[in-house]
C-alpha cells in the first residue's frame, strides 16, 4: 500500500465487538482467543464494506464465522454470493506485513487486508491482493479498494467463480502429510491435535501402553454448504508398524453426517484399494481402518456425488 491509497474506515460499533467477543471466548488458548477475536472484526468489517459497495454476502457460509472450523483454523474468510471466499486478514496499527496462514493460501478469490484499531474501535481496509503465495505479504504489495471493485466484476473473476461454482471439483491436496512426524509434535498443514482429542473421544484405545497419536482437519466440499471435520488417529503397533484410523464427522453444528458423503483409500498410484479397509458408520461419523509400515504412502479421497477432496500421507 502506498501513501496515495485510501482505505475505508468502518466503525466497530457494539454489535461487531459483541459477535468478536462471544467466538473468542468459545477458544481455550488467549493467543487463539485473540487470533479469532482480531479475525471475526476483519470479517464483518468487509462484510460491512460489502453492504456499502452492493455486494451480497453470504454469513451462513463464511468459513471466518463458523465456531467449529475456526476453532481448528486460523481463517477470516467472507463469502461473496457466487464468487467463493475472500479472506479478510487482520494487522495491527504500525505493521508492515500481514501475515497469511498457510491453510488459506488456496480455495481464495482474494485476500483483503484490515489494520484493526482496538483503542479507537475502528478498522480500516488498506487493499488487497488477488492471490498470495506466501506466508508473508507486504503492505506495499496492495492494490487499492477501487482496483477490488473492478476485478470483482471482469470477465476473469466471473468466469474463475462459475468454473469453481458450476461444475464437479476435484481437489487434490499438493503437501505430503508425513504422519510420523506427529509423534515428535510436528503439525501443519491444517491439522490440530487439540479438537481431535474433544472430539474423537468415543475411539477406543485397542492396548493402553500402545503409543497414539491423532489430528483433526476441516474438509471443505465445494458444492456443500456444511463441510466436514477429518480425524486420524494413529497406534504404533511395532516398531515398523501402525494402525491407522480415518474418522469423518459433521463439523457445523449437525448431529448427522451428511447423506452421501464418502470415504476411499488410494494407493500411490490413485487406485483403489479396498482390501485394506474396514468400514463402520454411524450415524455422525464413517470410519475407515488399515494397518500399514513406516514409509508406505496412500490418499484418502473424500467425495459426495462428483465432487471430491484427496489428500496424500505417508505413514
Amino acid at each position: 500500500m502506498n501513501s496515495n491509497q485510501l482505505a475505508f474506515t468502518v466503525p466497530l460499533d457494539g454489535r461487531m465487538i459483541k459477535v468478536a467477543e462471544k467466538l473468542s471466548k468459545q477458544q481455550k488458548k488467549t493467543q487463539k482467543k485473540h487470533e479469532v477475536y482480531l479475525n471475526t472484526l476483519a470479517v464483518l468489517a468487509v462484510n460491512f464494506y460489502c453492504q456499502c459497495m452492493e455486494i451480497e454476502t453470504e454469513l451462513e457460509k463464511s468459513s471466518g464465522l463458523d465456531s467449529v472450523i475456526i476453532s481448528l483454523m486460523n481463517t477470516a474468510s467472507l463469502f461473496l454470493k457466487d464468487k467463493g471466499l475472500l479472506e479478510c486478514r487482520p494487522i495491527l496499527p504500525r505493521d508492515e506485513f500481514c501475515h497469511i496462514p498457510a491453510e488459506v493460501l488456496s480455495e481464495r478469490i482474494g485476500y483483503m487486508v484490515v489494520e484493526i484499531d482496538e483503542a479507537n474501535r475502528e478498522a480500516r481496509i488498506l487493499g488487497f491482493v488477488e492471490s498470495c503465495e506466501t506466508e508473508k505479504l507486504p503492505l506495499t504489495r496492495l492494490k487499492p479498494l477501487q482496483d477490488f471493485l473492478v476485478c470483482l466484476r471482469s470477465p476473469v473473476m466471473t468466469k474463475v467463480a462459475a468454473s469453481a461454482l458450476g461444475g464437479a471439483v476435484s481437489k487434490v491436496g499438493n503437501r505430503l502429510v508425513k504422519l510420523s512426524e506427529w509423534f515428535e509434535g510436528l503439525f501443519g498443514n491444517g491439522w490440530e491435535l487439540s479438537v481431535a482429542r474433544d472430539v474423537a473421544k468415543d475411539i477406543p484405545p485397542v492396548n493402553a501402553t500402545e503409543e497414539e497419536v491423532g489430528a483433526a482437519k476441516i474438509i471443505r466440499l465445494f458444492h456443500v454448504s456444511e463441510p466436514v471435520l477429518l480425524i486420524i488417529r494413529q497406534r504404533r503397533l511395532s516398531q515398523d508398524q501402525l494402525e491407522i484410523i480415518l474418522r469423518l464427522y459433521p463439523a457445523s453444528e449437525s448431529i448427522f453426517l451428511l447423506d452421501g458423503v464418502k470415504m476411499t483409500l488410494l494407493d500411490d498410484q490413485d487406485n483403489p484399494i479396498p482390501q485394506l479397509e474396514k468400514q463402520a458408520r454411524a450415524s455422525n461419523w464413517l470410519q475407515l481402518r488399515f494397518r500399514g509400515d513406516v514409509g508406505d504412502k496412500f490418499s484418502l479421497k473424500i467425495s459426495m456425488g462428483e465432487d471430491s477432496v484427496t489428500e496424500k500421507f505417508v505413514i
